[in-house]
């Protein structure tokens, strides 16, 4: 067990579980995690966190996708299989396109690239605990192939509206 984090022991509030096979790299998320105001587990493999997901309060799940033994693909799809609907946020220091479109079809709220800069990786799990926290509607749930919501906005933003196509499309989505 890593000194100052609580590896896998049960918690009364939403947590932000953290699996990366890479433990500077856990630790640093972990922390920073933490300094956000946010509790935080960490995991250094996908067998690890199976084993005690069920003592977790889990509010949402970063999730490494190049991890020794059992990958974040894997993990993934055993997740959809035992019907465990918890939000996913894929991270990764390299990946191919493959990756990680299988991972947002699969229902991963985003896939973020690894690097020094967390605020946008924060911003999101911060996000998804804080609407589980207020009973919200799981921001995460929603048919796998559909953009992220705020896809929409942006695209009203770039594009002509005058279209008959393009106001039935915005009509059906908002």
């Amino acid at each position: 067990m890593e000194k100052g984090f609580r590896m896998g022991l049960p918690c009364r509030e939403r947590s932000v579980c953290v699996v990366d096979g890479d433990a500077d790299s856990r630790c640093a998320l972990v922390g920073q995690l933490q300094a956000h105001g946010l509790t935080a587990l960490a995991f250094e493999s996908a067998e690890a966190f199976l084993e005690s997901h069920d003592r977790i309060q889990a509010g949402c799940l970063i999730l490494e996708l190049n991890l020794p033994g059992m990958n974040g693909l894997a993990l993934q799809r055993c997740l959809n299989q035992l019907q465990i609907s918890l939000p996913l946020i894929f991270i990764a220091s390299s990946a191919d396109v493959a990756s990680a479109v299988s991972a947002i079809q699969n229902g991963a709220v985003d896939f973020l690239r690894k690097g020094p800069d967390s605020s946008r990786l924060i911003a999101v799990a911060n996000r998804l605990v804080t609407a589980i926290r207020a009973g919200r509607p799981a921001p995460w749930r929603r048919h796998p192939y559909a953009p992220p919501t705020d896809c929409w906005r942006n695209i009203r933003q770039t594009q002509p509206s005058n279209s008959a196509a393009f106001r039935s499309l915005q009509k059906h989505v908002e």
